[in-house]
């Protein structure tokens, strides 16, 4: 019994062979029971025992092993395929993306035509709201033919131009290396249809533009399109700089004799500021008070602009001014015309002053425009021959 039990465990130990002396087990034999289902195990000898116990042990290890790797297998199957939709999307977007880029470029275009549909408007609206005067002023006569209302549509080119050239490394080979060339651009292919062009002629020469230098300027981004972040980042910021309407603005001006008044000396000033407000209110019956009209103007101009102005408006209202010039006393026709005179100044009081009044018909009044007023006497032969009439010494 003993060599018995001893055969049994040197089979089960060395794993050699079987207790009926078979081959050892492999992979399939694993699947093989050593024990019947219906044996009674506590009749089995133990090297049997150890050895059934051997092979499910194997055969558990397998499925073990079996169940990792599948496991693994499974989540690489699953990463896969979240990789490869992942692809699919990517492909499919980057197929979309020749298309969308153009229909974005459509959109763009479409909306720097809409910006200056709203300008070309605004021109429009302020020539309209302006119309009514420059219609009277073009039927009036004398100086107030040479007043006219202008609005421009203006580009600052150089401003648009130094805003590109900050995005672009200059520094690169290529037409825009150095600065000048891209305003130099600007003013021969854009300039023009800025100022003067409707949207739809904006609208072509920009995209000229872009056709002729779009590449080039590309070429001088300083961010590597590689760095694809960054080079999208800076490419929107390009885009924006390409379609701005920053330098463009809106002047409207009242022009004398095609010069905008802010640029005209102030006695030309005075007077078209004069003749512009004695236009606007030629139906006014209320009176009018006008302190020295004839400061900075020389005596012919004030004759010349000013009085036939004055004689217009002494029909309508009553003119009450204060002058130095006998021109504007003689010639207006005056009514009444009142001399003031100060009285010596004590010290620490107000000198005292005295008024004497009067028409041009009294002597005494003559004499005092003469005596006081600058030009009286040539005032008032220009009076006497305006009226024909013999002047009277």
């Amino acid at each position: 019994m003993d060599d018995a039990i001893r055969k049994h465990l040197a089979r089960a130990r060395g794993g050699a062979k079987d207790w009926r002396g078979t081959a050892p087990a492999t992979n399939t034999d694993l699947r093989e029971a050593l024990i019947a289902d219906d044996s009674q195990l506590d009749k089995q000898p133990l090297a049997l025992l150890e050895a059934e116990i051997s092979r499910l042990e194997k055969l558990v290890n397998i499925d073990r092993d079996t169940a990792n790797r599948f496991s693994a297998l499974s989540k690489r199957i699953v990463e896969d395929s979240a990789a490869l939709g992942s692809l699919k999307e990517r492909l499919a977007d980057c197929e979309g993306a020749k298309e969308r880029a153009r229909n974005l470029v459509l959109e763009r275009e479409a909306a720097y035509v809409r910006v200056f549909e709203a300008i070309l408007a605004e021109q429009n609206v302020l020539i309209d709201l302006y119309s009514p005067l420059m219609n009277r002023l073009g039927a009036a006569e004398g100086a107030l033919k040479k007043l006219s209302f202008s609005v421009t549509r203006e580009a600052d080119v150089a401003h648009w131009a130094a805003e590109g050239e900050g995005l672009l490394d200059l520094r690169h080979k290529g037409p825009f290396r150095g600065r000048g060339t891209l305003g130099q651009l600007a003013e021969a292919a854009l300039k023009a249809a800025w100022e003067n062009g409707d949207p739809q002629a904006v609208s072509s020469a920009m995209r000229e533009f872009r056709s002729d230098n779009e590449k080039e300027l590309l070429e001088h981004s300083p961010v590597p399109k590689a760095d694809q972040s960054d080079y999208r980042t800076w490419s929107k910021r390009f885009a924006k700089w390409l379609y701005s309407t920053e330098h463009l603005a809106i002047h409207y001006s009242i022009d004398y004799d095609g010069v905008d008044i802010r640029k005209l000396s102030p006695g030309t000033r005075g007077i078209v500021l004069l003749l512009l407000y004695l236009a606007l209110d030629d139906a006014d019956d209320r009176p009018l008070i006008i302190d020295q009209p004839e400061e900075s103007l020389d005596p012919k101009s004030v004759f010349d602009e000013l009085v036939n102005l004055f004689l217009e408006a002494k029909k309508n209202r009553q003119v009450i001014m204060v002058t130095h010039n006998a021109n504007l006393v003689i010639n207006t026709d005056a009514d009444q015309i009142i001399v003031a005179e100060a009285g010596p100044h004590p010290s620490g009081e107000l000198p005292p002053i005295s008024y004497l009044s009067g028409g041009l018909e009294s002597d005494h009044i003559r004499k005092a425009v003469c005596d006081i007023l600058e030009g009286g006497e040539r005032a008032f032969q220009e009076r006497a021959r305006r009226l024909r009439v013999r002047l009277e010494r």
